[in-house]
């Protein structure tokens, strides 16, 4: 999610977006293809809190219009992230590599809560301000170094 205002416009047929700063949720790239499996992965590995583990960072992403989706990509750690719409994927969180996974900060158990109850569809739901103002207020963390809001 854009966490400040972007300026949107037309390149022949297709919508772009403005590079803007933007959130990204992330969770540990899978191991195994099995769902099961990768979830078991995930509370052998984070605890038995029945939580896949969250975490997020704040990078420069343009997005354009791809088909049906707006898809754009990001820089973080060394590594490039597809990005896929709100949050990363669509709504959801982005698996990544896990070393950005632990260099990115958690989302509040409070505003896992809340994006977990939003209701998006595809896209951010009900969550979206508080989600924002947090990553504004803690952009100083979530940016790279030196970065300006």
């Amino acid at each position: 999610m854009y966490i400040k205002p972007t300026r949107t416009y037309y390149k022949g047929t297709s919508q772009c977006s403005a590079r803007q700063w933007f959130l990204i949720l992330v969770t540990p790239g899978r191991k195994v293809k099995s769902v099961t499996s990768d979830y078991e992965y995930y509370l052998a590995d984070y605890g038995n809190s029945g939580r896949i583990p969250i975490r997020c960072i704040v990078r420069k992403v343009a997005l354009e219009q791809l088909g049906h989706w707006m898809m754009g990509y990001a820089r973080a750690f060394g590594h490039r992230i597809t990005i896929s719409g709100s949050y990363g994927s669509d709504g959801l969180p982005t698996d990544v590599d896990r070393e950005v996974w632990d260099k990115a900060i958690p989302l509040p158990d409070e505003l896992y809560d809340a994006w977990n109850k939003g209701e998006g569809w595809n896209s951010c739901g009900s969550e979206a301000p508080l989600i924002r103002q947090w990553a504004i207020d803690n952009f100083e963390i979530l940016a790279p170094k030196g970065a300006t809001l």
